[in-house]
């Protein structure tokens, strides 16, 4: 039967296990009952003290033996002879390590919340199945590789290859890429400090206007947007006209690349709303949706940020 482990190190240990592959638990020989209930299979969290952050995952490979002859740490007051082998199976970069109050509601271990820092003292402590999963699963999606530059994720995608994106977009409610592209602009607009909405009335007062989305600073109109796919451009023209003489500051037509011609024709003799009009294509629409998103989810390890001693500074 497989067992869970939790044990607590300081960052400086715990980067020399990171640098050895994780290869040795070492502990007091007050705990060597303990670590003899470790076998091959069982499971080790890492909990790193101080920054209160979960680093890496490893599995033990052998039973317990004593070793009082050959240091792992730069400890001169502790040697860590009770000991059990094991092998890396996750371990996080530094800036993406899992905060433990970001899972600390639903730790089974953690009985009072308000307190919590308790329950990670000591070194090695047994733990619930449950709550390995919940960790081990969390660390996972901090393990996902973020793109790089060369890579196939963070080229420009055809318009083709951008539609078909959109409609498996996680979150998205629409049917139809009109509606979808919809509910990412209204998203994007509400990021950047707009009061931003879908099927937006162009004049407050009388309802047959409707625009794609709108935003707003407060009730002041800034951008009105029309999403051009199929349908009929000069209906969408239309609209945009309404609402730059409602005094929308810009107006821009979500359009597909094939029908950029078609509505340059449409707009030219009409210079005033030519003049406040840009054309944003699916592409940029998409890209700026998704990278957005990673923006926010790298930002969010800014926000986690909180006061505590330190004794050297470390890359976030």
């Amino acid at each position: 039967m497989t067992g869970y482990w939790l044990i607590c190190v300081t960052k400086a240990n715990f980067d020399i296990d990171r640098a050895n592959g994780f290869q040795h638990q070492g502990f007091k020989a007050g705990l060597a009952n303990k670590v003899k209930k470790m076998q091959p299979g069982d499971k080790v969290v890492y909990y790193i003290t101080k920054i209160g952050k979960f680093g890496a995952i490893a599995e033990v490979v052998s039973g317990y033996y004593h070793d009082d002859q050959h240091p792992i740490w730069p400890d001169k007051r502790e040697i860590w002879p009770a000991r059990a082998r094991s092998r890396e199976i996750l371990s996080l970069e530094d800036g993406r390590m899992l905060d433990v109050k970001k899972i600390l509601d639903d730790l089974s271990f953690v009985e009072t919340k308000d307190n919590w820092g308790i329950y990670f003292r000591g070194s090695l402590h047994s733990l619930a199945e449950e709550d390995y999963k919940l960790i081990e699963s969390e660390m996972r999606k901090l393990a996902e590789p973020i793109p790089s530059d060369r890579s196939a994720e963070s080229r420009i995608p055809s318009e083709q290859e951008a539609m078909k994106a959109i409609m498996d977009l996680p979150g998205l409610t629409g049917k139809s890429p009109h509606d979808r592209i919809g509910e990412m602009l209204e998203e994007i607009g509400t990021r950047m400090g707009y009061n931003a909405s879908t099927r937006q009335p162009v004049y407050p007062d009388r309802k047959q206007f409707h625009l794609d989305v709108a935003w707003l600073r407060g009730k002041n109109p800034e951008i009105a947007i029309e999403v051009q796919i199929g349908g009929k451009v000069v209906e969408a023209k239309e609209k945009l006209r309404q609402a730059r003489s409602y005094n929308y500051r810009k107006t821009a037509i979500v359009t597909e690349e094939a029908q950029l011609e078609k509505i340059n024709e449409l707009f030219y003799p009409d210079h005033d709303l030519m003049k406040f009009t840009e054309a944003w294509s699916i592409v940029s629409v998409y890209r700026m949706y998704v990278s957005g998103k990673e923006f926010l989810r790298l930002f969010a390890q800014f926000e986690e940020s909180r006061y505590q001693e330190k004794s050297k500074l470390e890359l976030r």
